[in-house]
């Protein structure tokens, strides 16, 4: 009975991790954005919307870059992230909850939203394979 229980559970888990699975929105000089709307509750389908940003850094140097969000409805700026600046080492992907890449928008609710684009994307590549070395200035 222990082992079915736990065979339904890890399937339940799995069934609702594949569902929902982050989509390609931009690959630009190495780094990959994913995106893919969440709760910002992991496991509370009643929390707030949120559009969640994964990126990966696919070449052998770190990579200093800067973006924002910004949110459409009927094909008109409603609400805009500034640009924060982030730093990605070779080969490392940066996951949503984990460094902060979850953006909700304040004056809109999600659902009345047609479109999102990032933003102010400006890419710095870096000589060292690792962020922690870079020179901050």
């Amino acid at each position: 009975m222990k082992k079915f229980f736990l065979f339904v559970l890890i399937f339940a888990t799995l069934s609702n991790v594949a569902a929902s699975q982050f989509i390609l929105n931009k690959d630009v000089d190495g780094l990959q954005f994913f995106t893919k709307w969440g709760h910002e509750k992991w496991f509370s389908k009643k929390s707030p919307k949120v559009l969640l940003v994964k990126i990966v850094n696919t070449t052998d140097v770190a990579i200093e870059f800067d973006f924002g969000v910004e949110f459409f409805m009927d094909l008109l700026l409603v609400e805009e992230s500034k640009p924060k600046a982030y730093c990605l080492s070779a080969g490392k992907t940066l996951l949503p909850r984990v460094s902060g890449l979850v953006f909700k928008p304040e004056s809109v609710e999600p659902d009345s939203l047609d479109s999102y684009e990032l933003s102010g994307l400006e890419i710095k590549k870096a000589i060292s394979k690792d962020c922690s070395v870079i020179d901050k200035e």
